[in-house]
């Protein structure tokens, strides 16, 4: 923890990444040298996805576009690692970067499409990865489209590396963006890069609105329950298919 009290400044700035600071000029200089710009691109874009571990609720792969500047605004704002940040405190912050203006592109595959699209690839002899490859992908590219030919970074929280920059740079060539500017990186804990940090914020926030609207729809509660507690008529509506466990109760029941 980093702690700075002199005058009109108080900073403090935690292991988490979170930020606590008063509102003077003073401390608001101080922190303009802390949170140092990023300079050599004039965009970073950073994509993550949400519901791939969970078999109920859709999958949500975001993909944000920040300038240096709106980088340091979201890190006062206290953007951080999602997975070291409390749900509620989650969700109110998702809120605060919704109503931000910077670029942003997400893929949600609500159950039934993300069934009709897994079942799709799997005829392809593809996987769940390839699947993850096109939606990250697809994501990105029309970020890349919106901000045009400029010194771009490009960070992929990561997860399959051949098959993500193989369908990256095939839909790069298909829409004829040029990719001499784009620095592509894929890494793990992508989510200490702060667009890589606002698309998985955004995406959890996406992932656990659209749980409670399935829950009031169907009447169920799916953070709380189990397959072979849902209506199998239901369970294509609300779960992933291929889950073992979702598997198993449609063909039990």
């Amino acid at each position: 923890m980093l702690r700075i009290k002199d005058g009109d400044v108080f900073i403090v700035v935690y292991k988490s990444g979170k930020i606590v600071h008063n509102d003077s000029k003073a401390s608001q200089q101080v922190l303009d040298v802390i949170l140092k710009k990023e300079e050599a691109y004039d965009y970073v874009l950073g994509s993550d996805e949400t519901g791939k571990g969970e078999w109920y609720g859709p999958l949500v792969v975001v993909a944000t576009a920040l300038t240096p500047d709106e980088i340091v605004e979201l890190r006062k704002l206290g953007v951080r690692d999602s997975k070291i940040i409390p749900k509620p405190q989650l969700m109110e912050l998702a809120k605060k970067i919704r109503d931000m203006k910077f670029l942003r592109e997400s893929r949600i595959l609500s159950p039934e499409t993300y069934n009709d699209l897994y079942a799709t690839f799997r005829k392809e002899e593809k996987s769940l990865n390839d699947m993850l490859a096109w939606a990250h992908a697809e994501a990105i590219k029309d970020l890349l489209e919106k901000v045009g030919h400029q010194r771009i970074r490009v960070v992929i929280d990561k997860f399959d590396v051949k098959k993500t920059e193989s369908r990256l740079r095939g839909e790069m060539r298909e829409r004829k963006i040029r990719d001499n500017n784009v620095e592509v990186i894929q890494k793990s804990k992508g989510e200490n890069e702060i667009p890589v940090a606002a698309a998985s914020i955004i995406a959890k926030y996406i992932f656990e609105t659209r749980v409670d609207e399935l829950n009031r729809k169907y009447g169920v509660d799916l953070r709380k329950t189990t397959p072979e507690d849902i209506d199998p008529k239901i369970l294509p509506r609300v779960a992933k298919l291929h889950f073992k466990n979702v598997a198993k109760s449609i063909s039990t029941s």
